[in-house]
């Protein structure tokens, strides 16, 4: 940097000389950068000014820049989580029974969740397991025994995880089994099927 000027630079003293140099299209360079790397700034020849941020293709910011710009790209990001929240979209998930050993018999039994890639989707019921009109949905999807009278929650479960066992979760076998689905944000909102594992699963 040879700035032919007084020692305390001003903000609009470096916006000229990049503007001169046509120098920074394209990248960002720190403040940090700038003191670390250039000579005179390192030996105190030159001070930048204490508001100077960085320089971001070619444009000189302050912190008030940087702020802003950071306010703007989280307004922007939030816009499009809440975007995709609101949209129902078709997805791949897997239903999931296991046994939870819970804590001091708290918890203790078989649980079913919906599983993403990635993530749990909630399915209605306490602390997000798949309950109500959605548990009815996958109990007649996947039925497990041909009996003139209905099965409990508890005995559905258990065949479920004797027909479709994959692996194990607390040293006991784990059912799963693989189904579309609309989702809203993190809810599952309705199953449409069944679907097939993929050749990694």
């Amino acid at each position: 940097m040879d700035i032919k000027v007084a020692r305390n630079l001003t903000i609009k003293e470096l916006q000229d000389y990049y503007d001169r140099l046509h120098a920074g299209r394209g990248t960002y360079i720190t403040r940090k950068a700038l003191e670390t790397w250039n000579p005179k700034i390192r030996a105190g020849e030159i001070k930048l000014p204490p508001e100077f941020a960085g320089v971001s293709d070619g444009k000189v910011l302050t912190w008030d820049d940087v702020k802003q710009r950071r306010r703007k790209r989280q307004k922007e990001i939030l816009a499009r989580k809440r975007s995709s929240y609101d949209q129902i979209q078709k997805k791949p998930l897997y239903v999931w029974v296991f046994w939870c050993p819970g804590i001091s018999g708290i918890f203790e039994g078989l649980w079913t969740y919906f599983v993403g890639v990635g993530r749990d989707y909630r399915g209605n019921g306490y602390k997000g397991q798949v309950d109500g009109h959605l548990f009815d949905e996958v109990m007649r999807l996947f039925s497990v025994r041909n009996s003139l009278f209905p099965v409990s929650r508890n005995q559905w479960e258990e065949e479920f995880v004797k027909n479709y066992t994959r692996g194990e979760h607390c040293g006991r076998p784990q059912g799963k089994a693989p189904i579309w689905a609309e989702v809203q944000g993190s809810s599952v909102v309705k199953i449409l099927g069944r679907a097939e594992w993929t050749r990694n699963h």
